[in-house]
C-alpha cells in the first residue's frame, strides 16, 4: 500500500548576500519565530509527519533551540549542508543530503519565503491523489521586490505538466512593465517557481547521482552552484520525471533585500490571531 507520509523540507543554508546576513533566523511575530516556522505550523495543520531543516554549518544550535519551544524532537531533524568551501554549493546540493533519511513524499520550501497555508494543504491533497512530483507555482508580479531586481524560474507548461523551467535574472517592474536583464517583457500572471516542489523519496537517488557528478566536475570552482530547478529541467528533458504544474494563490511574500524585512514582519503580525495562534500549539 502506498504511504502518504509526507515531510516538509526547509532550505535554510543560504548566505543571504543581498540581504546582508542570516535572514533565515530573523524574528517574526509576537513570539519571535523564524519565518519558516509558519510553514512548519501550516504543515502540522495539514497532517505532515516531519520537518527537515537543511542548514549550513554553525546554524544548527540556534535553529534547534528555537524549534524546541513548540516541536517535539521526533517531529524535526536538522541536516547540515556539509561543504569544503565558504559559499554553499546551491539548492540541489543542499537537498541531496536528505537522501537516505526519508522515503516518502516531501514538500520543499525556502526558509526566507512565506507561501501561505494552502501550499501545504494542496501538497497533501496531491500526495493522496498519487501525484509523485509537482511544481507549486506563483504568479510573477506579486513576487517582485520594490527594492531591487530578483531572479525567478519561469515555468512553461504542456497539458498541465511542467515542460521547461528557465532561470531568468534581474526581473523588476519598471514603469509598469516587468522586464529581465535582456529587456524581455513578462505578463504579471506568468507562472514562476519559488522553489516550492512536491517530490518523492525515489527522486533523491537521481538527485544524489547528479550532484556527485557535478561536484566531481567542478570541485575546484569556488563560485559555481547547482540549482534544484536546473536539475529538474534536465530530468524533464531526459524524460525521467513528470512534474504536474499547480498554480497557487498569491499569498507569497519574502525577504530578498534588508529593506524587504519590515514589510514581511508587518504582514506576519497581521496574520497573528487569525491565521496563526499568538502562541503556537505543541507539535507532539
Amino acid at each position: 500500500m502506498q504511504t502518504t507520509d509526507t515531510a516538509l523540507v526547509i532550505l535554510a543554508g543560504g548566505l543571504g548576500s543581498r540581504f546582508g546576513g542570516a535572514k533565515q533566523i530573523e524574528p517574526f511575530g509576537a513570539q519571535g519565530h523564524f519565518l519558516f516556522e509558519y510553514a512548519c505550523y501550516d504543515a502540522m495543520q495539514a497532517g505532515f509527519q516531519k520537518v527537515f531543516i537543511i542548514v549550513r554549518p554553525g546554524m544548527q544550535e540556534i535553529v534547534s533551540q528555537q524549534l524546541n519551544r513548540w516541536m517535539h524532537a521526533q517531529r524535526y531533524e536538522i541536516i547540515i549542508q556539509e561543504q569544503t568551501r565558504t559559499k554553499p554549493w546551491g539548492t540541489a546540493h543542499a537537498l541531496h543530503f536528505l537522501h537516505g533519511k526519508w522515503e516518502g513524499a516531501f514538500l520543499v520550501l525556502n526558509a526566507d519565503d512565506y507561501y501561505g497555508p494552502s501550499i501545504c494543504q494542496r501538497a497533501m491533497e496531491l500526495v493522496q491523489d498519487g501525484v509523485a512530483a509537482a511544481a507549486l507555482a506563483f504568479e510573477l508580479g506579486p513576487t517582485l521586490s520594490p527594492h531591487g531586481p530578483v531572479a525567478r524560474g519561469i515555468c512553461q507548461s504542456q497539458n498541465a505538466y511542467l515542460s521547461a523551467i528557465e532561470e531568468v535574472l534581474k526581473l523588476e517592474n519598471k514603469n509598469g512593465l516587468i522586464t529581465d536583464e535582456h529587456g524581455r517583457v513578462y505578463p504579471s500572471d506568468t507562472l514562476i517557481s519559488m522553489n516550492a516542489w512536491l517530490l518523492s523519496g525515489t527522486f533523491l537517488a537521481h538527485l544524489a547521482s547528479k550532484v556527485q557528478a557535478f561536484l566531481d566536475c567542478h570541485k575546484g570552482n569556488e563560485q559555481i552552484e547547482i540549482y534544484l530547478p536546473k536539475v529538474l529541467h534536465e530530468m524533464i528533458e531526459e524524460g525521467s520525471i513528470q512534474i504536474k504544474l499547480e498554480g497557487m494563490p498569491s499569498a507569497w511574500f519574502g525577504i530578498t533585500y534588508a529593506a524587504d524585512l519590515a514589510l514581511a514582519q508587518a504582514k506576519i503580525r497581521a496574520l497573528e490571531g487569525t491565521q496563526y495562534s499568538l502562541e503556537f500549539p505543541l507539535w507532539t
